[in-house]
């Protein structure tokens, strides 16, 4: 019957195997499983060795043996990797194919996480947006908008000064209008007084002194 000695031999036999010289590329390959480090497979084979010295040294053909060592060796944590879980997954098959009790028998517990859900406190990274490329600026347009500009500038400045040149002409010509129509009134109303004089002096009427000319006399 296995027995505690026995366990903590297969413990305590931690040489690792070693390496085959010849063996390169399958390096990390250890029992059928393919490690992603050399410290992984090292410590494998480890568990290699643990797994070969119960096999050799405790009679695992009854099922009180299996269950001690099944259960001791997950109490001692003696196996570490998948491979000697493996192991220990095959006693426990063992034992239910030989019709005992799993219920007596701890669970083998895993010490790694294989589904990682997120949770509020994990840091999820910023997705990074990449800026859109600037728009080239066409120089020929710019320039052309500046030369439309100062055109429409110079025109609007034209305007005003055409229009207030219209306004100066309109308003000399108003007053040189006025000027010339008051200029041949006074002429016409002279002669009409001079024909008037030169009536009554035929008809021998005297005629009252000028206001305009008695003032003017003294």
């Amino acid at each position: 019957m296995a027995n505690d000695k026995e366990i903590k031999k297969a413990d305590n036999n931690t040489e690792p195997v070693k390496d085959n010289p010849v063996e390169t590329d399958n390096s990390l390959d250890v029992g059928g499983f393919l490690f992603k480090t050399k410290e992984d497979a090292d410590k494998a084979r480890v568990d290699a060795r643990k797994i070969e010295y119960l096999e050799s040294h405790v009679k695992l053909n009854s099922l009180a043996n299996i269950k001690t060592v099944y259960t001791k060796s997950i109490q001692n944590k003696v196996f570490g990797t998948p491979l000697g879980w493996s192991f220990l997954s095959f006693l426990r098959r063992q034992v239910m194919i030989q019709g005992g009790d799993l219920s007596d028998m701890p669970n083998i517990e895993l010490k790694h996480i294989y589904t990682h859900t997120t949770s509020p406190d994990d840091y999820v990274p910023k997705e990074i947006v990449k800026e859109k490329p600037k728009k080239k600026t066409n120089h020929n347009f710019l320039k052309y908008s500046l030369f439309v500009n100062i055109f429409l500038v110079i025109l609007v400045i034209c305007m005003f000064l055409i229009a207030a040149s219209n306004n100066s002409t309109t308003v000399l010509n108003y007053k040189e209008t006025i000027t010339d129509e008051y200029e041949a009134w006074e002429e016409e109303l002279t002669e009409r007084e001079k024909a008037v004089k030169e009536k009554e002096k035929e008809l021998g009427i005297e005629s009252k002194p000028d206001f305009n000319t008695s003032s003017q006399s003294q």
